[in-house]
């Protein structure tokens, strides 16, 4: 029987024989659909797989049946845990039923989770799920590691809402978003020419595994390293152009998206996609639903019943109201498109980091929090001790704190949390993307629009022939999203490519931020989110230089010409030291 959420959804492109199917119905959820929950697997055999599931262009389950079914180790493990469950877990779920249904223990949600996989979704679809931050843990496919650029059925890989395909609009739409996948697929192979000539593998040092020798290409004579060189080279260069060119990519493209949650983070997650305003959400909402009633099913049985349902209206009437106080009480219509006009097609970088608040008290707070926890004082007479200390006392209490730190993962303690800051990031797609990860942050994003103009790296400029696709491309998008976004203004946002720029309001703490500033800012990051990342940190050490005194491994450095060459080094070194 076909469920009603199947029809609406993108259909797997995963192929199976039915003895495949057969082989893997023990551990899946279904064999066929674009969303599927795992079963019966260990925890070691899930992350395991969901870990290589974001750099395969594979689906879950083919991916599953081709590098992990019938493995030694894997079917040792598989043959331990492979015992009748079904009493077990008709125990259980009674159990659970019974205590949420008596005594409505929402805590209890929290004992247990689950693994679902989201295949072949929008990236619209993709942020919404990966906008929930606790109890959930996500892998998304990589844009840079896995190139986008190949066909299904001879068509490209991006979601077709069926609203928007089948109005009067419906050729521009396929004809577009076709033309932005064109232009990705005819320029990946020039922009890693362009690499290639402009960093030439001769001219790159390489460290050799086994001996610690720094030597060029062209002087390594031990064929084994040479091998390994060459390899880490020509990875590096793919990853490179392929992270270059993802601003070609639409919010329509596909992608997989694989998630761990406990069972109330899950229930929350499927509550908020049953109320969203993109029937793709709702039907993966009603899809996910279905799939984990077969693992999980009293943990998020009240997603969608009467009390579930009563909570969607909440939350869609929320957001109705919330567009219309901003329409009130900040600007007219005229206004708005006036304010539109003059900020598209900008490339402002200056733009993109705005400190717009901060602690006034900062390091008092920090000060108090540090002395508080050591001590049995009251947090007001701790307060009120810290005002009286002088600059000097308070700098020698937070450096001490601080300590020496060996990296980046000797992170300060929770004092540093006591502080805030609020950022207004203008940044391109792209990076939103990856951006958005930080969960220990209280984000607030507008809808994905053109008006804030889009970004155009160094690279595809200083190809002409990418940078004039690039530009009709995103002029096309432009024009286009305009033309359908007041009549389709949730559908209008599949066309525009990650070029485009989005608006993002992040609040975190000082404890945060040495974590963001010092991750986003290493040389093998984006070139765009380390740009933001080290505004981010010269903002706040404009106001508060003390507090970041202490993120001594925060990289300043231009970017790398290569940023992704050590990496794969390091991972060809990892080859060579353990044949």
């Amino acid at each position: 029987m076909t469920n009603e959420f199947e029809n609406h959804l993108t259909s797997s492109s995963e192929s199976l024989s039915p003895e495949e199917a057969e082989r893997i119905a023990p551990y899946f959820s279904n064999s066929g659909r674009s969303v599927v929950a795992l079963m019966n697997l260990p925890e070691v055999v899930k992350g395991a797989l969901f870990s290589r599931y974001s750099r395969s262009s594979k689906g879950v389950r083919r991916l599953f049946l081709d590098e992990f079914f019938g493995r030694v180790q894997t079917s040792e493990i598989l043959a331990i845990s492979e015992v009748s469950t079904a009493e077990a877990r008709a125990k259980a779920e009674a159990f659970y039923t019974r205590i949420l249904s008596d005594y409505g223990d929402d805590s209890v949600g929290e004992l247990g989770g689950a693994h679902i996989a989201f295949q072949e979704v929008s990236q619209i679809a993709a942020k919404t799920i990966e906008d929930h931050r606790i109890g959930l843990a996500f892998l998304e496919k990589s844009s840079r590691y896995v190139p986008f650029d190949d066909k299904v059925n001879g068509q490209y890989r991006y979601y077709r809402d069926s609203n928007l395909c089948e109005s009067r609009y419906g050729e521009q739409v396929i004809q577009h978003l076709d033309g932005l996948f064109d232009s990705y697929a005819a320029m990946l192979p020039r922009m890693i020419l362009y690499l290639e000539q402009t960093h030439p593998i001769d001219e790159i040092e390489f460290e050799n595994a086994l001996t610690g020798d720094v030597e060029k290409f062209a002087r390594i004579t031990d064929e084994e390293f040479r091998k390994s060189a060459a390899f880490a080279y020509k990875s590096a260069v793919r990853a490179q152009a392929c992270d270059l060119l993802r601003c070609f990519l639409p919010m329509a493209t596909l992608t997989n998206v694989g998630v761990w949650g406990n069972g109330r983070a899950l229930e929350y997650m499927l509550l908020n996609l049953l109320a969203d305003p993109f029937a793709e959400n709702r039907w993966l909402g009603r899809a996910g639903a279905h799939e984990l009633d077969a693992v999980i099913g009293p943990f998020i049985k009240r997603a969608d019943d009467e009390k579930g349902k009563r909570l969607q209206e909440y939350l869609q009437g929320r957001r109705a109201v919330q567009r219309e106080l901003e329409k009130k009480y900040l600007t007219t219509d005229g206004e708005r498109r006036a304010t539109e006009d003059g900020r598209r097609m900008t490339n402002d970088v200056e733009t993109k980091v705005t400190l717009t608040r901060y602690d006034a008290d900062a390091l008092d707070a920090v000060v108090a929090a540090i002395l508080f926890g050591a001590g049995e004082w009251e947090k007001c007479a701790v307060m009120t001790r810290v005002k009286e200390l002088s600059e000097i006392e308070k700098a020698e209490i937070v450096r001490a704190y601080v300590g020496t730190r060996g990296n980046r993962r000797h992170k300060p303690g929770r004092a540093f949390e006591h502080a805030r800051y609020e950022f207004d990031l203008l940044i391109n797609i792209g990076e939103f993307r990856d951006l958005q990860r930080h969960r220990v942050v209280t984000p607030d994003r507008q809808a994905y629009t053109t008006v804030h103009g889009f970004e155009t790296n160094e690279q595809i400029n200083a190809v002409p022939e990418i940078r004039d696709a690039y530009n009709v491309n995103m002029e096309r998008a432009d024009k286009l999203f305009r033309a359908i976004a007041d009549e389709y203004p949730n559908e209008a946002q599949y066309l525009i490519p990650y070029g485009y720029r989005v608006r993002y309001n992040i609040e975190l703490n000082l404890r945060e931020l040495y974590h963001w500033c010092e991750l986003r800012t290493t040389e093998q990051g984006h070139p765009d989110y380390r740009l933001t990342s080290q505004q981010m940190y010269y903002a706040v050490r404009e106001v508060h230089p003390l507090l970041v005194e202490g993120m001594t491994f925060v990289n300043l450095k231009p970017n790398p010409p290569m940023s992704r060459l050590r990496a794969e080094m390091r991972s060809a070194k990892k080859r060579m030291g353990n044949p």
